[in-house]
């Protein structure tokens, strides 16, 4: 009975206060469900209709910045180098590296751990002077699994990927001091093993 009298008040209401009435008692109501309808669209758009691309392989540089042009650079060019067409994977690239900023750089450091536990990370390529603490923690796989030729073990200077070389330049500085290693926890073979019989310049006489 209680609804019937409120309805019959509502249509006597004239247009202006009709709308009042709607923007007064429905507001809530009204948000939550273009909220839940937003949602619901950005769901679907996310995982069925346009899925963000999966890791093929994961580089990062390590112990200093590198350029967000670069890294992104880096990126296109390795997916297209070596994703086959029609798949929706991407090569990604990360950064980490030390800000002097202690929130920045503790954020950073837990990201980086996060990652590696979860075995998001494949390549690392280290400033000078930082590959040691990989190595030496057994981070750092025995490369001969990927380059049964070389008789470098864990890493190799970043002068037999000239690649990198390439697209450095145009940024007016070099990978010098430069090394790359696998993280022995990667579980990405195949893709590893493409990105370095993508970009290593030979397989023998390595020093």
């Amino acid at each position: 009975m209680g609804k019937s009298k409120e309805l019959e008040k509502f249509k006597e209401l004239t247009l202006r206060q009709k709308i009042g009435y709607i923007r007064d008692y429905y507001t809530v109501h009204i948000i939550a469900v273009i909220i839940a309808v937003s949602a619901v669209g950005w769901t679907l758009n996310h995982y069925i209709f346009n899925p963000p691309p999966r890791t093929f392989v994961s580089i990062s540089f390590y112990g200093q910045f590198v350029p967000d042009e670069f890294r992104m650079m880096v990126a296109e060019n390795l997916t297209n180098s070596l994703v086959e067409t029609g798949e929706n994977y991407a090569v990604i690239i990360e950064n980490f590296f030390i800000s002097g900023e202690p929130q920045f750089d503790m954020a950073m450091s837990q990201r980086m751990v996060a990652l590696v536990t979860a075995r998001e990370l494949d390549v690392i390529i280290i400033a000078p002077g930082s590959e040691e603490q990989f190595i030496e923690t057994g981070f750092a796989r025995d490369l001969r699994e990927f380059v049964p030729a070389i008789d470098k073990t864990t890493n190799l200077p970043m002068s037999y990927f000239p690649i990198f070389e390439e697209f450095s330049r145009q940024f007016g500085w070099s990978f010098d001091g430069w090394t790359l290693i696998v993280m022995s926890n990667s579980e990405r073979y195949e893709p590893v093993q493409t990105f370095f019989d993508y970009t290593l310049l030979f397989y023998s006489d390595v020093d």
